[in-house]
């Protein structure tokens, strides 16, 4: 997979003979200096129009061995000078990306990313989509990125592929069934679309679709053969909403915590604020989870929690500080409070002023 990235780069991007690297910087297209260049770089759909997209897309540090175990992996290829002819000692590491994916946009509430070669779900994120900059070229030159042209994601990342395909066909998951065979999709009336692979003689379809609150999915799967499906996925949480021969239908909950920004550098937050806290209380989709009024939810309330005693299933009691948060953000599996289920929470990568920002808020939840 890697090493075709590679390739094309080399075979598309190689300077002209006798041209150095300044003398490409400073071509402009004659399409881009008349202004004929107008498409948007961070295009955007919703959930009336999705927008979709057959592109590459970044890895996200997916697994070789299991979630991306049907793609080739690339491997180092030595440079080459046009203008001597001869391989230098340098090295092209392979591109981080997939190629032939499909990716999704249905506004800021879910966009995901559909692989096309191992046909499952590889992740999910809210409040953003992709930066095509690297991949479409840049408005100014009209020159795309080239190498490491995957385009950018940006936004946060609720939910992950882990471990061997979810999805299993009469108690056999689909890993063990041999290489699935993508179809193509279809669109249906509500504007989604419908993905359709073979795998063995078994034909299934799934539609991905937002789920009932902030940072679930849910997806719905059929087969022509009428089957036993099942999804089971490590450390996610699964509720099957209807289940019959041929028919699957599940809600799936955030299994990660990761936040994506389509600049190269993310500027640090130089000091922490409770109104900072409160943003992130929305965008990071504690808000689905955790209530500002007592009222019960997937996890405790955080009205009047810090500072109460906390009882936990399988850990000594203690009083809500704010190390206890912190660790609940970072390892959410570390402690959990009686009375709620395991594994809902995923953890969470933030700066040191965002947990201590989070903590000024939850503080002044009373």
């Amino acid at each position: 997979m890697r090493f075709l990235l590679t390739l094309t780069a080399l075979l598309v991007y190689s300077h002209p003979f006798g041209e150095t690297n300044a003398q490409v910087k400073k071509q402009i297209s004659p399409y881009a200096e008349k202004g004929y260049l107008t498409f948007d770089l961070k295009p955007m759909g919703s959930q009336d129009r999705p927008l979709i997209l057959r592109t590459f897309v970044p890895t996200l540090g997916l697994p070789q061995n299991n979630v991306l175990q049907n793609h080739s992996k690339g491997l180092p290829s030595p440079k080459y000078s046009p203008g001597s002819g001869k391989e230098a000692t340098k090295q092209y590491q392979p591109i981080d990306g997939i190629p032939a994916a499909i990716a999704v946009n249905l506004g800021k509430p879910l966009s995901y990313v559909w692989d096309t070669t191992e046909c499952r779900l590889l992740y999910a994120w809210t409040d953003g989509f992709l930066d095509m900059k690297n991949y479409w070229g840049d408005r100014d030159s009209g020159r795309r990125k080239g190498f490491g042209y995957v385009p950018r994601l940006y936004g946060f990342v609720f939910y992950k592929a882990i471990g061997k395909h979810p999805v299993s066909i009469n108690g056999k998951s689909l890993s063990d069934l041999g290489s699935p065979k993508y179809s193509g999709y279809s669109i249906g009336s509500d504007r989604l679309p419908v993905y359709e692979f073979e795998t063995g003689s078994s034909k299934v379809s799934i539609k991905i679709q937002p789920g009932p609150s902030t940072q679930t999915l849910r997806l719905d799967f059929s087969s022509k053969n009428k089957e036993i499906l099942e999804f089971s996925s490590p450390s996610t949480q699964v509720e099957v909403k209807s289940k019959t021969a041929g028919k699957l239908s599940i809600v799936i909950r955030p299994n990660a915590g990761e936040r994506f920004s389509s600049e190269e550098k993310k500027e640090p937050i130089k000091k922490p604020t409770k109104e900072i806290g409160e943003k992130l209380y929305t965008s990071l989709g504690c808000i689905a989870c955790h209530s500002l009024d007592g009222g019960k939810n997937h996890g405790p309330t955080l009205k009047g929690s810090f500072g109460s005693k906390r009882q936990f299933l399988k850990a000594s009691p203690l009083i809500v500080d704010e190390a206890y948060i912190r660790e609940s953000i970072e390892h959410p599996m570390a402690k959990t409070v009686k009375g709620y289920l395991t594994g809902m929470m995923p953890p969470y990568k933030l700066q040191p002023a965002e947990y201590d920002s989070l903590n000024l808020f939850i503080k002044s939840i009373r």
